[in-house]
């Protein structure tokens, strides 16, 4: 009887003096501020996949080359010894890059890689899906993906990374 008062008391001076459940949550922060950076737009290649990204580089796109809406792009950005391969498309819908961003989740699930703290959100804009060294992320439309070399590589990439 006791503990059912105790509870109760804890209950009612919560609603009383404005405290509930969600004072108590911990808000969801998206990996490494790309809720804080700009969308992207547009479909200039060079611009969505600029050529330097903090100390790492990438080769320059074949001649002609086009976002595509149906298949990934696929590049890989290095820096030294580390590598990054990274991937993106532009899908017809906000909600096939949601999509996009569960295939890849999945794909970590399926292939027993460890989701020792993921970070994951879908269905509000930026959706993302981050483990380790693997990261994807969807501003928009516009569906990114980065695996790294090392979780420290993912790091130092995505802090350059401008979308």
């Amino acid at each position: 009887m006791r503990i059912q008062f105790l509870v109760l008391s804890v209950v009612l001076g919560s609603l009383l003096f404005g405290c509930n459940s969600s004072s108590f949550a911990q808000k969801k922060t998206a990996p490494f501020g790309i809720d804080q950076r700009p969308q992207p737009t547009g479909t200039d290649l060079n611009v969505l996949l600029p050529k330097k990204v903090g100390t790492f580089a990438r080769e320059d796109l074949p001649s002609g080359a086009k976002p595509p809406s149906d298949e990934d792009l696929n590049v890989e950005y290095t820096s030294g010894k580390d590598r990054i391969s990274f991937g993106f498309s532009i899908p017809e819908t906000e909600k096939d890059a949601f999509e996009a961003i569960k295939v890849t989740r999945q794909e970590a699930i399926d292939s027993r890689l460890s989701l020792k703290g993921e970070q994951y959100q879908i269905g509000k804009n930026p959706g993302y899906f981050r483990i380790a060294d693997f990261m994807s992320w969807m501003p928009g439309r516009y569906f990114f993906y980065a695996k790294a070399s090392s979780p420290e590589a993912l790091e130092r990439f995505m802090r350059s990374f401008p979308f």
